[in-house]
């Protein structure tokens, strides 16, 4: 009767055990993903803010202006350590051409992984997986 308790109390930490392990990779996950949401959000707050500062307010006829608002485009970046798909303001100047936002041209040729990796290699960490 003894040894049957005991077993069942190993098997009740086990599966105590197993729970926390889960619960923290869904945390660590669900962090992880607002991390990246909020990160998105600032991304597309700052692009809508520079294309007002070079289109000037929207719904305003101006004709002064120098550019205008040209939709969107999908485009990708890395947030996060992953490329992440976001729908990128655009600009064009009024005789024709694109306009790059300022913060998007540093956004999207910088690539933080990289960095990373070759700092990794130079200390002598095995980059694979």
């Amino acid at each position: 009767m003894r040894k049957n308790c005991t077993r069942k109390a190993k098997g009740q930490r086990a599966s105590a055990s197993q729970l926390k392990l889960a619960l923290g990779k869904l945390i660590r996950e669900t962090l992880y993903e607002t991390v990246v949401i909020s990160g998105l959000a600032y991304v597309m707050e700052v692009l809508e803010a520079e294309r007002a500062q070079v289109c000037g307010p929207r719904y305003r006829h101006a004709q002064e202006r120098s550019a205008y608002r040209s939709g969107h485009v999908r485009s990708s970046l890395v947030l996060g350590g992953r490329r992440v798909s976001v729908n990128r303001p655009r600009v064009r100047r009024t005789v024709g051409e694109e306009v790059v936002l300022p913060s998007w041209a540093e956004w999207a040729v910088e690539d933080p992984l990289e960095e990373r990796a070759i700092e990794q290699m130079r200390v002598g960490v095995s980059t694979r997986k």
